[in-house]
């Protein structure tokens, strides 16, 4: 990411405002400091409905820990590092399981177009926080 760690950092671990830089995120409401209600449509036709709590939001290791659930239960994680050229490298970990009944009855056929569309989403997330650091 093209800006320094501690900014990238404090830009992934404000969840309210990822409707910023993900355009996938559709609409962000936040419910206190640490949880935000999340929808989320990317290239398939529908749209995730999550909640996203941080349950570790540590500065000093860069690390931001956030429980999932609604459509997707599991957690997400991101660790931030500072580049030698000053930019930051930003590894983003998630496991996740599917909770509505429809995905999990086609999930064994649907599963290549789920991780297509997972991809595509990330991608774009990568690109539009990259943007939005640039510029921010």
């Amino acid at each position: 990411m093209p800006a320094p760690v501690e900014r990238a950092f404090d830009t992934v671990a404000d969840l309210e405002h990822y409707a910023r830089w993900w355009p996938d995120v559709r609409h962000v409401v936040g419910i206190d400091d640490d949880t935000a209600r999340v929808a989320i449509r990317s290239s398939l036709p529908y749209t995730l409905h999550l909640t996203l709590h941080r349950t570790r939001v540590d500065a000093g290791a860069r690390h931001l820990l956030a429980e999932i659930a609604g459509d997707l239960e599991g957690w997400a994680s991101w660790r931030l590092t500072a580049a030698a050229d000053g930019a930051t490298t930003l590894r983003y970990s998630q496991e996740v399981v599917t909770t509505e009944p429809w995905m999990n009855a086609a999930g064994h056929l649907l599963a290549p177009a789920f991780r297509l569309n997972h991809r595509a989403m990330m991608r774009r997330g990568q690109a539009g926080l990259a943007r939005h650091l640039a510029f921010a």
